[in-house]
């Protein structure tokens, strides 16, 4: 589909702000419950396991949706759809975590889970719709920035707003911001997407030649592996380390910095490969999360937390940047990008759980120390794979 410059610009910003706007509840009520009823870290790992499984079990149908109703129906349907889960969940997350009261609760993570798993998928498959095959990276770039600048400020303001008055008003606002979202999603064309393949096509850059003999599948699962080990800390940094932080640094304040230091990592990824290749990029991605990972389990002054808090979301952003680069060499982007959200969500899912499990046992600094080591290995395993074949063309 062909759409003049200014229209295809028009048409891009609607998107990125619609779908900002659904991002920034989503990981709002993803840290949400753990925040702010402390008093039972097994709720906020239940809601959190509830709303990640819904998250990724629709994301794999959700081209098929946007092919049969259009981008804008399924943006405007999914950030509908995640402002009532958000409202639910506000409702019921302020009363008892039993019975009637949790039912609603986690009846609000699956709406909410649902809403935000086609959203985020057709959010990233629309920019593929909607720019010209030449500018298709520079405008990811652009989306992915604006996104996760959503993530990193939206989601603390929505948590100190609900632990400063009730996670009832957060919910009420969380879902106002989806309908503001949905206004502006309006305004992408009406037939985007609609009736067309998964997406156009577009030539893969020179400097990123898909590979996909077997010993390079056997990498591309490595390396999956490595990103999902390092996003369990994402999912610790901004759910069991503002619980765990709250004596000496504002739950709030702790998921900034966490989300903060990602986004410096998602570029710091980049720039790394070129300074010291993919395999220092691998070994400095492992680096950070650990030595984040260990100052915020041994440090007790607010300064240490707070800079623990931004080297391992630094370490974090390196590892998803460098995971995806390296899967975009091994199969083709349409597919590694599945792949790559699916290994994210999965780390966000697995790490939420068992965050939350290993604070109501006491076991948080054991659970962070064996997280800790299996990342190491897969890290060294996966940087001594990739420096075997590493070529200097590459």
């Amino acid at each position: 589909m062909q759409m003049r410059d200014g229209t295809v610009r028009a048409a891009f910003i609607a998107l990125t702000v619609a779908v900002s706007s659904g991002v920034a509840t989503f990981f709002t009520l993803y840290s949400l419950i753990p925040a702010a009823r402390a008093e039972s870290p097994e709720a906020g790992s239940l809601y959190v396991g509830v709303l990640m499984t819904c998250v990724i079990a629709v994301q794999v149908g959700t081209p098929a949706l946007v092919r049969r109703f259009s981008l804008r129906s399924v943006v405007l349907g999914s950030l509908l759809v995640l402002g009532v889960g958000a409202l639910a969940t506000g409702i019921f997350g302020a009363g008892p975590l039993h019975g009637a009261e949790l039912i609603g609760l986690l009846a609000g993570g699956v709406v909410s889970g649902v809403g935000f798993g086609v959203l985020i998928v057709a959010g990233s498959q629309g920019v593929g719709l909607l720019v010209p095959g030449l500018g298709l990276g520079q405008a990811l770039g652009m989306y992915g920035l604006v996104t996760m600048l959503a993530t990193a400020l939206g989601s603390p303001a929505g948590v100190q707003l609900a632990l400063s008055t009730s996670p009832a008003v957060l919910g009420a606002v969380a879902a106002g911001l989806c309908v503001l979202g949905a206004v502006f999603g309006a305004r992408i064309p009406r037939s985007t997407g609609k009736h067309l393949g998964v997406g156009r096509s577009t030539k893969t850059a020179k400097d990123l030649p898909v590979i996909t003999t077997p010993g390079a599948l056997r990498l591309l699962a490595l390396t999956l592996v490595f990103l999902l080990l390092a996003v369990l800390f994402l999912a610790h940094g901004i759910t069991s380390l503002p619980a765990y932080a709250r004596g000496a640094v504002e739950p709030a304040l702790t998921i900034l910095l966490v989300q903060i230091g990602a986004a410096a990592g998602r570029w710091l990824g980049g720039a790394a490969e070129v300074w010291l290749t993919r395999v220092g990029a691998i070994t400095l991605a492992g680096v950070l999360v650990i030595l984040g990972a260990s100052g915020g389990m041994l440090g007790t002054h607010s300064l240490v937390l707070g800079v623990a808090a931004i080297v391992m979301g630094a370490g974090v952003g390196t590892a998803q940047t460098v995971g995806l680069h390296m899967a975009m060499r091994r199969i083709d982007a349409g597919r590694a990008s599945v792949v790559w959200n699916l290994a994210v969500d999965g780390g966000l899912w697995l790490g939420g759980v068992l965050a939350g499990l290993a604070l109501a046992q006491g076991i948080l600094d054991a659970g962070i120390l064996a997280s800790a080591c299996l990342l190491a290995g897969v890290g060294a395993a996966l940087a001594v794979q990739e420096h075997r074949r590493e070529r200097p063309s590459t």
